[in-house]
């Protein structure tokens, strides 16, 4: 079973990120010997901001599997009550994941509302001045 939930929490990640990798545009304009192109502040926020999406994405999805898990767990459990604590255990473990996952996003939108840097989706990473 662990083989299996190890193989589904590393595949899952794949199938979600392997077709935006081959998504990449060239630009038929970038400079002779620039590497990357029109690379600003305002992209890099865009990454950050869409890889904060995919990772919460990804908790929820795995707290709510696991939540699944401690369910089906509790319901072979044939009233044995060391499985049914193993089960309920595993229901309140998914319960404050998901409270922590929530809690965490609300906290990481309300900073960014507090210091003016938009929402998460909008990130914008303002460049160091040196």
């Amino acid at each position: 079973m662990k083989n299996k939930l190890i193989i589904l929490a590393t595949g899952i990640p794949y199938l979600i990120l392997a077709p935006s990798a081959f998504a990449i545009d060239v630009c038929p304009d970038a400079e002779p010997g620039k590497t990357l192109c029109a690379w600003n502040s305002d992209k890099l926020g865009n990454i950050v901001g869409g890889i904060l999406n995919a990772v919460f994405i990804i908790a929820i999805v795995a707290a709510l599997g696991y939540l699944v898990y401690g369910g089906v767990k509790w319901i072979i459990s044939e009233g044995d009550k060391s499985k049914v604590q193993e089960a309920r255990s595993h229901i309140v473990a998914a319960v404050i994941g998901l409270v922590v996952v929530f809690l965490s996003y609300f906290i990481i939108t309300l900073l960014l509302q507090i210091f003016g840097l938009g929402n998460i989706q909008d990130l914008k990473i303002t460049p160091i001045q040196q």
